[in-house]
């Protein structure tokens, strides 16, 4: 043998031992991912045998639960008991001409007997109310079905209402008493009816007045100082006030104005309270905490000097009293200047000789404060008349 022929005998038995190893390696890799397949299986398999027996647990568990809220196993015995406690419910619900019928019982599959009541009876919203927290209240297997209310002639409703209730054929016929309330009502008697009956059904939820003046007052001593207390209503409604706490002997208001009189013979701070109740459905209120301070009169003001030319307030009526969406406004018609002006609670004016504020307006005058007296102007009054008939008493009163 040659060196070529002994070269060439070499390679080919390379070869040879190459693809053995080759095929070898192969069939050692499918032998492991067919292995790692049968593990990946069997994992998968075991996994939905674990979730089947959770499933299985859990509907144990619930089927448990099912059979103490189920009535009693036998139908008539379970018929007998829930009509028998809907007769007591009606009775403690004090509905009136009222029927409670058992109609009918039909077998569903081999897991339950579903029966059928008809409950009828009259009662005001309170009554009916009562009775549907009793009822969702009690954890039977049970719903109502239909539901229908009635006005009747007494001003109440007649109720009417249909009943499914469950009787699992495999309960015992000797159940536990449920006294435990179902989940579907949070709360008491009383949290239950709150959001119901005290609400306007037809509206928006009420909302409170507002304050929005400011928090601190100021009084001169020995001098009747009215306030008029700057309370909204967001909805419009009318209001009246209350005075909460505070130096009775000091502080005043009135109910309808809302306007806080202030009287004290000294100068002293002090604390007061008011509350402003609008007349929505349900009332609603709110308070505030005011400070006052009795202050010592201001200096006089030297005397005004003549007026020179026309004084507009001569010229200056009431024309109109105008009721808003939150207040009443006065409109005085300036006629020198065509020019009207209108006023509410609290607003100050200049007009002329005549300087003030608006102390209340109503449908019949507005009361004005003008240097420290109260005058009443009606409809077509002028204002600079109305005045001077203030200085005129003034200095008639001894």
């Amino acid at each position: 043998m040659n060196e070529r022929e002994r070269f060439l005998s070499i390679l080919v038995a390379g070869l040879l031992v190459a693809t053995g190893v080759w095929w070898g390696f192969g069939k050692y890799n499918k032998a492991i991912g067919s292995r790692q397949n049968q593990i990946d299986q069997l994992v998968t398999a075991q996994a939905k045998l674990n979730e089947k027996r959770l499933q299985g647990e859990f509907a144990n568990r619930q089927m448990g639960e099912y059979v103490l809220r189920s009535l009693p196993g036998d139908p008539e015995q379970a018929q007998s008991q829930y009509q028998q406690w809907l007769l007591d419910l009606v009775h403690d619900s004090d509905l009136t001409e009222t029927l409670v019928d058992a109609n009918s019982s039909r077998k569903i599959g081999d897991l339950y007997q579903l029966l059928d009541f008809r409950v009828r009876g009259n009662s005001d919203v309170p009554g009916v109310l009562k009775l549907m927290y009793s009822f969702y209240s009690k954890d039977y297997l049970h719903r109502i079905r239909d539901l229908s209310l009635r006005k009747n002639r007494q001003g109440g409703f007649q109720l009417e209402m249909s009943i499914d209730a469950i009787a699992l054929l495999g309960a015992p016929n000797e159940l536990p008493t449920r006294e435990d309330t179902s989940w579907r009502i949070d709360g008491d008697l009383a949290s239950y009816l709150d959001p119901i009956m005290n609400r306007n059904l037809y509206e928006p939820p009420n909302q409170a007045p507002k304050f929005g003046g400011r928090s601190e007052l100021e009084a001169i001593v020995g001098r009747d100082t009215p306030t008029p207390l700057a309370f909204n209503d967001p909805d419009g409604h009318g209001m009246r006030y209350e005075l909460v706490d505070g130096p009775y002997e000091f502080v005043s208001i009135d109910s309808r104005s809302g306007t806080l009189r202030i009287r004290s013979d000294e100068t002293t701070e002090f604390d007061v309270t008011v509350r402003a109740i609008d007349d929505g459905y349900p009332n609603r209120s709110s308070e505030q905490r005011l400070v006052v301070k009795v202050l010592d009169p201001p200096p006089p003001e030297p005397e005004p000097e003549p007026p020179v030319g026309f004084d507009d307030a001569s010229q200056t009526v009431l024309t109109a009293l105008v009721q808003g969406r939150n207040e009443w406004t006065a409109w005085l018609h300036v006629r020198t200047k065509d020019e009207t002006i209108k006023l509410g609670i609290g607003d100050a004016f200049e007009i002329g000789t005549v300087a003030g504020s608006v102390v209340s307006v109503n449908a019949r005058s507005v009361i004005l404060d003008v240097a420290g007296n109260e005058l009443e102007l009606q409809p077509s009054g002028n204002l600079l008349e109305a005045a001077k008939s203030i200085s005129t008493n003034s200095q008639a009163a001894p």
